[in-house]
């Protein structure tokens, strides 16, 4: 929590002001989770501090929200060219993401708890994008896009979260869900450099190979790349509470009564 306000703060993400008249304030909390492997194992504990954005009035706080995502086509036509080329696939994670989104409108928020010497009646004037704010990731995703476009990208007309780079001897593509980015590209060199570009700018997790994308396992062979959604529809279970249940071919009666 200690490493969040700090990085919060490091990047100038409110000011501590006087709330002014006729203002109210959103509040805010603390959100905790458990990140997990592929194997299950635990990564690492995370903590975010978020916006109680369901507060926020239209119009007042926020004005657009729409931010486009990935189509799982796009990520399905992606890993058939990875397969059938024998090209590279990488995956990057962007730390706190929504965090580099700049807000145009003015909101307030209330001090986050752990924060401390503060004055009666100071609030958070937001000046950068918050998880849990409505605008969040429509904020993200504009900063990021336009940055991709000015490093020589091209936005696809099919689907506005795919960008295409054609060189000379080399071709790049990069695909964006939110905060996960996919890298496919016949030169592992210009895959190197546009993680140097991008990390110059954003903080990034270079991930490697691409192994594990929404809810999709990814186990690439000789033969080609496997996919498996066996860990998704387990957490599908546990979050039914089923995880003990009995499978079953046909889970219903086969002939009514």
């Amino acid at each position: 929590m200690s490493d969040e306000i700090r990085a919060l703060e490091i990047n100038n993400t409110w000011k501590l002001v006087d709330l002014p008249e006729g203002k109210t304030p959103i509040g805010c909390k603390w959100v905790y989770k458990i990140k997990r492997r592929v194997d299950g194992n635990i990564e690492r504990y995370k903590d975010r501090l978020v916006a109680k954005g369901y507060t926020q009035r239209e119009g007042i706080d926020f004005i657009e929200t729409y931010s486009p995502v990935a189509k799982l086509t796009t990520i399905c036509m992606i890993l058939v060219v990875a397969a059938v080329k024998d090209w590279h696939l990488e995956q990057l994670d962007v730390d706190t993401t929504f965090l580099d989104g700049d807000l145009t409108e003015e909101v307030y928020m209330e001090v986050p708890p752990g924060i401390i010497n503060v004055k009666p009646n100071q609030v958070c004037h937001l000046t950068k994008s918050l998880y849990g704010l409505k605008q969040a990731s429509r904020q993200w995703y504009e900063k990021l896009a336009s940055y991709i476009l000015t490093i020589g990208f091209i936005q696809s007309q099919a689907d506005n979260s795919l960008f295409i780079k054609k060189l000379e001897k080399s071709f790049i593509a990069l695909l964006v869900y939110v905060d996960d980015i996919i890298l496919i590209s016949d030169d592992m060199h210009e895959i190197n450099t546009v993680k140097n570009l991008l990390n110059a700018t954003f903080k990034i997790k270079d991930l490697g190979k691409l192994k594990y994308f929404l809810g999709l396992e990814i186990a690439r062979t000789r033969e080609g790349i496997h996919l498996c959604q066996k860990k998704y529809a387990l957490e599908i279970l546990d979050d039914a509470g089923m995880l003990g249940a009995k499978p079953a071919t046909t889970p219903m009666q086969k002939k009514g009564r």
